[in-house]
């Protein structure tokens, strides 16, 4: 019996049952599932070629054994298999082949990660998971259903987010707007400005995409209005037309300019991306609905998602086996690449600390003791308010060596390095990390350079050479409307005055907050 069917017959207990019992275990009870699917995933694995490259001719049996002997891996270790797609090397047969951006935003440098059936089951199960506690306001009552209105925000395939609709079609009837085949023709910005209009005529019930998207939605709707453009809305129903009225009423007569949530009710909103906590409370204001988060990715599918408090993230316990590295130790290993970390178990996490996470992919992935590259914070043990005896996380950015912008494109050392090579600044040196200005993710850039030049010419030369070697960077400018870069011109000898003083190395990526202040002091 498929969800349709369930909610038909409004078996809602078992529908939560179902999908979100989850949220009832305890640590011991979640250790269990997270224990037996391992020892299972590692049965399929150790049957494939690529599952004997990992793991070592001699097959784990126990998860000490597994942990003591399995080396830690990244993407390099299966970028020979996956980029060539070699099947007969994998533990099950390929559904989907869904892509992303490794090392910089251009269509030739894209990891691949093959979902098996199994997969994409369990990914439908966490999704719906999520769009249920989407449109709930406490525990066991939500008011998701069939032919609800979903606002197409999503990157199509062979993007992770661009598989819902395929997944969820055999478990629940969505209106997507626009329609699925229309919006996979469409590019980024038709997509969303045709689902808007067909939102502002049929009214929405759910979105689902990057949270820096509906706030460039909220923002573009809110420009519109302001001005004297005359777009014609012909509402098709009762409620809409109501809306549409007391919305006119809220501009001309009280003069008070109109809000996308004045002519939406959203039931649910999903947010995914980088800067997803940043964005929330523009995104709360522009639609009158607090987002939920949601964590996942190309490797892990949907992995963790928020609840009714929005005080922290929840793991399902069924999609991926969990390990984290302490903060301190997958810095350590950035700067010493011999040094091999070692890892927590989920039951030995502390509250508010920050770790890198590993995971093993269950139901025929090959993904074993993968290390994201990401960092979460464990901001509580439980959450006591809502009764949930789990840790509760909180998505903190990627790991320190790669600067994310708004769930768009991933920097790295060499693409900066490459830009300014290019610009043809004559650089002594610098450091760039990821901040927030009024809440809006911001690159900054801090270095020294020879020359008679201003920090304005300098980012005009940064920002053009990073947008032709990072197209998931430019696309920040042309779809968001977003400047995301800031410069800092230090004097000449900062850096080497700094290196004297503290007598400390630094990273070129994000360097701690003492070493930005630390540089800006040597360049006064």
């Amino acid at each position: 019996m498929n969800l349709q069917e369930m909610l038909r017959k409004e078996d809602y207990d078992k529908i939560w049952e179902k999908y979100c019992g989850f949220l009832d275990l305890n640590i011991d009870e979640f250790m269990q599932i997270q224990e037996r699917l391992l020892i299972e995933q590692i049965d399929i694995l150790y049957k494939s070629k690529i599952g004997k490259k990992i793991m070592g001719e001699i097959k784990p049996t126990t998860l000490s054994d597994f942990r003591n002997r399995v080396p830690l891996t990244t993407y390099e270790d299966y970028a020979d298999v996956l980029l060539n797609q070699k099947e007969d090397a994998l533990p099950c047969k390929t559904v989907y082949w869904i892509k992303t951006t490794w090392k910089g935003g251009t269509q030739d440098d894209m990891k691949q990660a093959p979902y098996s059936q199994n997969m994409i089951d369990e990914h439908t199960k966490s999704f719906i998971a999520t769009l249920i506690l989407a449109t709930s306001k406490k525990k066991g009552e939500f008011s998701l259903r069939a032919k609800d209105k979903f606002l197409y925000g999503m990157a199509p395939l062979p993007y992770l987010t661009g598989l819902a609709p395929y997944v969820l079609k055999n478990e629940i009837e969505f209106e997507y707007m626009p329609p699925i085949k229309d919006a996979e023709s469409l590019g980024f910005r038709e997509r969303n400005k045709v689902g808007f209009e067909l939102a502002l005529n049929k009214g929405v019930d759910l979105f689902f995409g990057l949270s820096s998207v509906l706030v460039k939605i909220g923002e573009e709707f809110i420009s519109r209005n302001s001005t004297r453009e005359k777009k014609i809305i012909k509402p098709k129903t009762f409620k809409m037309k109501m809306k549409l009225a007391k919305a006119f009423i809220k501009k001309y007569i009280k003069k008070q300019p109109i809000l996308p949530k004045d002519l939406f009710n959203f039931k649910g909103i999903i947010c995914a991306g980088t800067d997803s906590l940043a964005f929330r409370d523009k995104i709360d204001y522009y639609f009158g609905k607090r987002p939920l988060e949601i964590y996942g990715g190309t490797e892990i599918t949907t992995a963790a998602v928020e609840t009714w408090g929005h005080s922290g993230l929840t793991f399902f316990p069924d999609v991926n086996f969990l390990e984290f590295i302490p903060e301190k130790d997958s810095i350590r290993s950035i700067r010493d690449k011999n040094f091999i970390p070692k890892t927590l178990l989920f039951n030995e996490l502390e509250a508010n600390q920050k770790y890198e996470l590993v995971t093993t992919k269950f139901r025929g992935g090959v993904f074993v003791r993968y290390r994201v590259g990401d960092m979460i914070e464990c901001v509580s043990l439980e959450d006591k308010v809502y009764n949930i005896k789990l840790p509760q996380i909180r998505y903190i950015d990627r790991i320190s060596n790669i600067i994310d912008l708004a769930g768009f494109t991933r920097i790295t050392e060499t693409t900066i390095e490459q830009a300014l090579k290019l610009s043809q600044i004559d650089v002594v040196n610098w450091v760039a990390c990821k901040e927030y200005d009024k809440n809006e993710p911001k690159l900054h850039i801090y270095l020294e350079a020879r020359g008679n030049l201003n920090e304005l010419t300098i980012k005009q030369k940064i920002h053009e050479h990073l947008k032709q070697l990072d197209s998931d960077y430019l696309n920040i400018e042309q779809l968001l409307g977003r400047d995301l870069l800031k410069i800092t011109l230090l004097k000449l000898g900062s850096f080497e005055n700094y290196l004297f003083s503290s007598n400390s190395l630094y990273v070129k990526i994000n360097p701690s907050r003492e070493t930005i202040r630390g540089i800006l002091a040597s360049s006064r």
